[in-house]
């Protein structure tokens, strides 16, 4: 029964609030990685298989405008008029199988916080249509919708011409200062392709300008002295079934690089994390220690996957984890157990280098003599598989004595004592005293 009209209190948002708290949450890379994330769930709608090769992904950040285009199928008519352009996912929609577009925010905050006016075209098998919107004029507007400009239905398009095309111009200011900056590009394409390495690696092509993104398989050190351990978890059942990979082991040692990595459904939403919310510095340090470059070796990846995307644990930005999904906080006590054996594998590797120069050294042995492997060829294995350590006879315990004296002295007492270095001179004196005034 409708409200009565003096009875009614509006609870409508307004536009401009609306927007302005869209896009202060995040930043500028990540929502462009929003549009990628788009193109790629065109990808995975006409590749459910996964395999990529020959479709791409073009971006363009100028300072005089934005523009991304991709061959990954196009967005049906339906789906726009119904979904696409919608301010959230309604329930009803059918979700794209291992999608990484969960939150049906991402192409709206995206442009709005890009530029002033947008345009939209794409072109499916079926059909092609173009929105075209100025945003400053539809802020004024009462209504929550946009037009089709232009539409197409019925045809019949050859499938390697069906794409999307976006361009966001005139762009904000501050926008077309950051897009000047080589700094920024440079970020942008790391960020990418560190985003969607997986997807590249199953043949999608992406570029930055003319550029095309170079990505690094992820990978760890193994051989039959020295392997990563790996464990599968899941939760749930049909559609709503999360598939958990973790994989823990050493790689190459660098800092910036070094620490657990989360995926859902291929796309990276945490990386290189050293933090307390991968298990670092747990238990108050008693478990596992806090990061430092002792564990630049150091390499965990957990890798979600699920054909509900609302089941995996991201953050609607996706540059972070929800800590307090079940699955992950589940899956985050494995993680940590798997760590543990690394973490002293790693602790006995430093030690060992404070052993003498002749002494042998069988943990560096074993990182020099293995080879890395991408993580499909990672070999199952519950626990960290490291040599055992060398034990080395204990002899009496040491001290070291250090004085100074004149030079001229020293020299005396060195040629005397036809010692080669000021070490020889300390041990050949401190033996004279301790035969002649300390023996029995």
């Amino acid at each position: 029964m409708p409200i009565p009209e003096e009875r009614r209190i509006s609870a409508e948002p307004t536009k401009e609030f609306f927007i302005s708290m869209l896009v202060k949450d995040i930043e500028l890379p990540r929502a462009i990685i929003d549009l990628v994330d788009n193109s790629l769930d065109g990808a995975r709608r006409i590749r459910p298989e996964g395999d990529f090769e020959g479709l791409f992904i073009r971006v363009e950040a100028s300072p005089k405008y934005f523009k991304i285009t991709d061959n990954c199928g196009g967005i049906p008519v339906e789906m726009a008029r119904k979904y696409a352009f919608r301010f959230g996912r309604p329930q009803e929609m059918k979700p794209t199988p291992h999608s990484v577009g969960q939150f049906g925010v991402g192409m709206k905050r995206a442009l709005f916080k890009l530029g002033k006016a947008f345009s939209v075209e794409s072109t499916t098998r079926r059909s092609r249509f173009v929105v075209s919107e100025d945003v400053e004029v539809w802020k004024n507007k009462k209504e929550w919708e946009y037009e089709l400009k232009e539409l197409e239905e019925g045809l019949n398009v050859p499938s390697d011409r069906t794409g999307t095309t976006i361009i966001v111009k005139p762009l904000h200011l501050s926008i077309a200062a950051e897009f000047e900056l080589e700094s920024f590009q440079t970020r942008l394409a790391n960020q990418i392709a560190e985003a969607h390495a997986e997807s590249m690696g199953r043949g999608l092509g992406i570029t930055l300008g003319k550029l095309p993104l170079k990505f690094r398989p992820l990978d760890l050190l193994q051989s039959d002295r020295l392997g990563p351990a790996y464990q599968e978890m899941s939760f749930g059942t049909g559609r709503s079934r999360v598939e958990v990979k973790i994989y823990a082991g050493i790689s190459e040692s660098k800092p910036s690089e070094a620490g657990w990595y989360i995926f859902c459904n291929g796309r990276l939403v945490l990386g290189a994390d050293q933090s307390l919310t991968t298990g670092w510095g747990e238990g108050g340090e008693q478990t596992i220690p806090k990061y430092h470059n002792q564990y630049a070796r150091f390499r965990g990846y957990a890798v979600f996957d699920s054909d509900d995307a609302s089941k995996l644990p991201w953050k609607t930005t996706k540059t972070g984890v929800d800590a307090d999904s079940p699955s992950f906080r589940a899956v985050r006590l494995k993680m940590i157990t798997l760590m543990r054996p690394v973490i002293d594998f790693l602790n006995r590797l430093d030690a060992e280098k404070d052993r003498e120069a002749g002494d042998p050294k069988p943990l560096a042995a074993a990182v020099n003599q293995a080879k890395p492997v991408v993580l499909e060829d990672v070999r199952s294995r519950p626990t960290f598989l490291a040599p055992k350590p060398l034990v080395v006879p204990r002899g009496p315990e040491m001290g070291r004595i250090q004085y100074s004296k004149p030079l001229e002295q020293i020299k005396r007492v060195r040629r005397q004592l036809k010692a080669k270095s000021y070490k020889e001179i300390g041990e050949k004196t401190f033996e004279y005293y301790l035969k002649m005034e300390c023996s029995d």
